[in-house]
């Protein structure tokens, strides 16, 4: 996962850090490998196992399409070599990064821990959650029932809970899940999450897992981490860690490109062995090898609902057509 054709830029003086936590170089790139692997995994293809750590199982869940659906690999298990206690359980996201936009129903339903319960009562996406406790077909269990069985089987000592996009959202549900039901050692720190559930999700979750134990590392220009519009009234979890990328000199915005996980990896890569933990530079497209991203210190600010900005634009056209 190493930057490919990276070039340093020196930061204007002007630039301001943003607030962003501190992570942990090692483990952040390590997640972000267990991440891609779990999409490699899908796809059939070789994947890598993070440095030091040696997969060791998998789960499955349940993707259903309208009146149909089917069985899917979702998630690769890893343990450290050095100190076997400690296991990665990473989620995959849909097998292409931007179908978020159009198969995962925001309208919210009740979740449910496996066991115990929570008050208030967490929102949360139907699409999401679906997924995370649905089943199907011939699968003898669900994605939810496997993975627990996997914490039985291995009983970690340390936890790590990782994921990319949909993925960075089945991992919380997972978080929380483990929090209320089974309470251990655990971190959850993902990547280019849409936000998971209403204002009783966070409230539910910021009851039960520390802002330190959940952390969110995005990029500013990417429009997925403002998903659902905020007529859904979702709210984000955990802390964020917002880098900043986009295709240079281009006036498309190229959402795939500031939406991929290697594009970001690429980021972290330059950015967390430096004080403050930012990256201004350029470097090769992963999506489309003949573009240039590039690589700026985060704005500071609120991040932009980028959603709502799409909507706005939709209902523009849509008066323009009306006129026409």
């Amino acid at each position: 996962m190493s930057p490919s054709h990276a070039t340093a830029q020196t930061p204007t003086s002007e630039a301001t850090p943003v607030s962003n936590p501190l992570l942990d170089q090692t483990l952040t790139l390590a997640l972000a490998v267990a991440s891609k692997a779990a999409y490699d995994y899908y796809q059939g293809v070789p994947y890598t196992s993070p440095a030091g750590y040696t997969q060791v199982a998998a789960w499955t869940g349940w993707d259903e399409i309208l009146f149909t659906g089917s069985e899917e690999k979702y998630g690769l298990v890893f343990q450290s070599d050095s100190e076997p206690g400690n296991f990665i359980f990473a989620f995959r996201g849909t097998d292409s990064d931007m179908d978020a936009y159009e198969d995962v129903h925001f309208i919210p339903t009740d979740f449910v821990p496996t066991q115990g319960t929570i008050s208030p009562t967490p929102r949360v996406s139907s699409g999401f959650y679906s997924i995370y406790d649905g089943v199907g077909g011939g699968m003898a269990q669900s994605m939810r029932q496997q993975v627990f069985a996997l914490l039985s089987r291995y009983q970690p000592s340390q936890l790590y809970v990782t994921g990319h996009s949909l993925g960075a959202a089945l991992s919380q549900l997972f978080s929380l899940d483990v929090a209320i039901s089974q309470p251990q050692s655990a971190l959850n720190l993902n990547f280019s999450s849409p936000m998971v559930g209403t204002d009783d999700w966070a409230t539910a979750y910021a009851s039960k897992i520390a802002a330190a134990d959940s952390l969110r590392v995005y990029n500013y220009w990417d429009y997925v981490p403002s998903l659902p519009p905020s007529s859904f009234d979702y709210r984000a979890v955990g802390t964020g860690f917002r880098t900043a990328f986009y295709v240079d000199k281009e006036w498309f915005p190229h959402l795939l490109s500031r939406h991929s996980l290697v594009n970001l990896t690429t980021v972290l890569s330059n950015a967390l062995p430096l004080t403050p933990q930012q990256w201004a530079g350029t470097f090769t497209d992963y999506v489309d090898q003949s573009l240039t991203m590039r690589s700026t210190y985060p704005p500071t600010g609120s991040d932009v609902n980028w959603s709502d900005r799409v909507q706005a634009q939709m209902a523009f056209e849509e008066t323009v057509a009306v006129k026409g």
